[in-house]
Parts: C-alpha cells; structure tokens; sequence
C-alpha cells in the first residue's frame, strides 16, 4: 500500500473552514486513506504543528483540539510515526529549508522514502521535488 506523509497544513486545512478548496483537497485524502487507496502517515512534527496553529492562531480549545486529533489518528489508514534522523534534519535546516519543522518532515519524507507527501505549501514542494520526494498535489 501507497504510504502519504501529511504536512501540518492539511491537518488544519481539514480541521477548518480556512480555505474550502483545500478543506476539501484534504477531505477527499482522508476519504481515500477510509478507502484503503493508501496510508497516510502523520509525523508528530505535523501533529504538534497542527496544534500550536489551532490553538495560537485559531483560537480553538485545547479539549476540541485532543478530540479532533485522537479522532484523525483512529480513521483507517492513518498511522502517526516519530522518527527522524537529526542529520538529516541539519542538512536541509536552515539553509535549504529555513522552516524547522519542514525539515523534519523533508527529511522524514527522505529517509522513509514515502510514495508522496501532502502539502499545499507551494515553495515545500518544490524543496521536496528537488530532494527526490514526490508530491502528492502538482501546482
């Protein structure tokens, strides 16, 4: 099975009504996860991203907030994973990759050799392309 690392920004795309086109972009991978078209795999670099913005930016309770991600990691096809190997971090940040933790996910997504990653940050994808990694939305 077809292995997607999920960026922060789908989670919160999904758990929002920020932008409805990517709301769902994001619904429709989730749905296909159910499916069993593919495992989405959900790095706890994404997971705390996704947080920190709904609590920081969103304004949105930390009890919602549990609830709404223990909900996410139950669906079919949705695994979480905490590896990652700090070298590889180093490599990329902060010259190549100036964000933390799009670093940690690039070089998640590097190392494990995922089938694609969801992300609709348009200047990540492209770093991830340059890296091998490919993406699961094109511009």
């Amino acid at each position: 099975m077809k292995e997607v690392l999920v960026d922060a920004n789908v989670l919160v795309s999904f758990l929002t009504d920020r932008n409805e086109d990517q709301q769902k972009m994001a619904g429709a991978l989730f749905q296909s996860a159910v499916q069993r078209e593919h495992a989405l795999v959900l790095h706890v670099i994404s997971i705390s991203e996704a947080v920190y913005v709904l609590r920081n930016l969103y304004k949105v309770d930390s009890t919602e907030i549990s609830r709404a991600i223990s909900r996410l990691l139950t669906i079919p096809g949705v695994v979480s994973v905490g590896e990652v190997t700090w070298s590889l971090v180093f490599e990329r940040w902060p010259q190549i990759i100036p964000a933390f933790g799009d670093a940690i996910l690039a070089a998640a997504a590097s190392e494990a050799r995922y089938d694609a990653v969801a992300t609709f940050d348009a200047g990540l994808r492209k770093k991830l392309v340059k890296q091998g990694s490919i993406s699961y939305w094109s511009d």
